[in-house]
């Protein structure tokens, strides 16, 4: 079983070097009411209200603010299993100077309120500096070759930035170590075809640079592979079909019951770690990637990283805490049976 071996490898406590990047956001969880009616317990019951025609005011209560964005919530998993980490980020405000590692902001940070229903999320965000951020940003606060001299790289929400694509095309001509480079797209469901398939043409210059990875959820993979000429209903197909036409090195699904690679060696897939009742939705998949950073840093086999991204997710959504290695160790032996 790979969780067995995950335990094992984990008790080594490999410590790789990574870099994350480039948002950031000041999130803000809260609850909604109606007022009399108390808070809103289920996204279900916000749809109702909205649609009521006499409703028209609700009532907002900020119950924390944390540190947020993906290339945060990845760094957090990071260096919560003892990786050298540095985040370079939209990180410009009080909020991040309790981070626990490396960061290096790059300017102002996005807004997010965010409502945490048993059912699922909601998200509200005020943009930032990010949506005009340029590889020339990175540059200015870092050398690309002090960057990038890690064992692996976790880019994220690449649509927030309409300027990463044109970032990839001129990575594509520097001369940087050959490493993992984990792209996390973000929620480009509904995104216009021709920007995802402006995406894949990004991805597969990157590669010329790097071991490019384009890590996503269910929807955004079949966001993605409906822009092929094929027509798949498989989604273990699409993954396949997403990297044979961009050429990259590997393409990751993650999803609520299983973690799938398709890479030159065939198709891995591991079978994700049941989650009862969910304590947190929204991170679960940037902890997946953090895990699965981790383990392609680490020079781990594909099961065993795949093991690893899952285990994180699926602690985080589970306790609402990124999990460190004691704690992953605990998960995986008192824990939970992978779904069949």
């Amino acid at each position: 079983m790979p969780y067995d071996r995950l335990g094992r490898r984990l008790e080594e406590q490999p410590s790789p070097t990574l870099a994350t990047l480039p948002d950031g956001s000041i999130d803000r969880f809260c609850t909604l009411s109606t007022g009399v009616g108390g808070p809103l317990r289920t996204r279900e019951t916000l749809g109702r209200e909205l649609q009521d025609a006499n409703r028209s005011t609700f009532r907002m209560h900020v119950e924390s603010t944390e540190p947020g964005g993906q290339a945060v919530n990845v760094a957090q998993q990071l260096h919560a299993l003892g990786s050298e980490v540095t985040c370079y980020g939209h990180l410009d405000a009080p909020v991040f100077d309790t981070l626990p590692f490396d960061t290096v902001s790059m300017g102002d940070p996005a807004r997010v309120y965010a409502f945490n229903f048993p059912d699922d999320d909601v998200m509200f965000v005020e943009g930032s500096a990010i949506a005009d951020w340029t590889l020339r940003d990175l540059r200015d606060v870092a050398t690309l070759s002090d960057a990038f001299a890690v064992d692996a790289i976790c880019c994220s929400n690449w649509v927030s930035v309409p300027e990463m694509g044109r970032a990839f095309h001129q990575l594509a001509s520097e001369d940087l170590p050959r490493v993992p480079f984990l792209v996390d797209p973000g929620d480009i469901v509904g995104s216009p075809p021709e920007e995802i398939e402006s995406l894949r043409r990004a991805l597969a210059a990157l590669q010329d640079t790097f071991d490019v990875i384009y890590n996503a959820n269910r929807g955004e993979i079949r966001a993605t592979a409906a822009t092929l000429p094929e027509s798949l209903a498989d989604d273990h197909d699409r993954v396949e079909a997403i990297r044979a036409a961009t050429g990259i090195e590997a393409v990751v699904m993650h999803a609520r019951t299983e973690a799938v690679a398709a890479t030159s060696g065939g198709l891995t897939a591991v079978d994700n770690i049941r989650v009862a009742r969910p304590e947190r939705h929204t991170g679960g998949g940037d902890r997946f990637t953090g895990g699965l950073g981790y383990g392609l840093a680490s020079d781990w086999d594909w099961e065993l990283a795949l093991a690893c991204g899952n285990a994180c997710a699926a602690h985080y959504v589970d306790t609402g805490d990124t999990g460190t290695i004691d704690d992953l160790i605990g998960f995986i032996d008192t824990g939970t049976d992978a779904e069949p």
